[in-house]
């Protein structure tokens, strides 16, 4: 009884690790972006192409949106994993290292949640960007 207790809450434990990753990376892969376009339509209020100074609007905001992000995410990683921890599991990656320093083992480290949800974003946003470009965009190419 007890070992189908401790299965289901590994279960439960990632089955709720991996919708919050999920969640997150469409909220931050879409949600920030179509934020910015939605004010920067409110605040140009004209239709019409946009013009330069609103697609630096735009960019400028979804960089510094997602810095905040990442500020915050680094926040809530160091008080999750508390400092000792953080300390042990400060690795360098595997490009960074000198060929006296210990050889690197896959699977050695596991990564938290929090930066499983910042690869997902980059992953769902580059799947979204090419979905857009590909079938939605009228790409530029030449048709003759």
């Amino acid at each position: 009884m007890r070992e189908s207790l401790e299965r289901f809450g590994r279960f439960a434990l990632g089955t709720g690790s991996t919708l919050f990753i999920i969640l997150g990376a469409i909220i931050f892969g879409f949600g920030v972006p179509t934020l910015w376009i939605y004010l920067a339509s409110v605040i140009y209020g004209e239709p019409g192409a946009v013009t330069g100074s609103i697609a630096l609007f735009i960019f400028a905001g979804i960089i510094v949106t997602y810095w905040l992000l990442l500020v915050i995410a680094s926040w809530i990683r160091a008080r999750v994993l508390g400092p000792e921890q953080a300390e042990r599991e400060t690795k360098r990656a595997s490009w960074n290292r000198s060929l006296r320093d210990t050889p690197f083992q896959p699977g050695e480290s596991k990564t938290d949640p929090i930066e499983k949800l910042f690869i997902a974003t980059a992953i769902v946003s580059l799947i979204g960007l090419l979905i857009w470009f590909v079938a939605f965009a009228g790409a530029p190419f030449p048709t003759g």
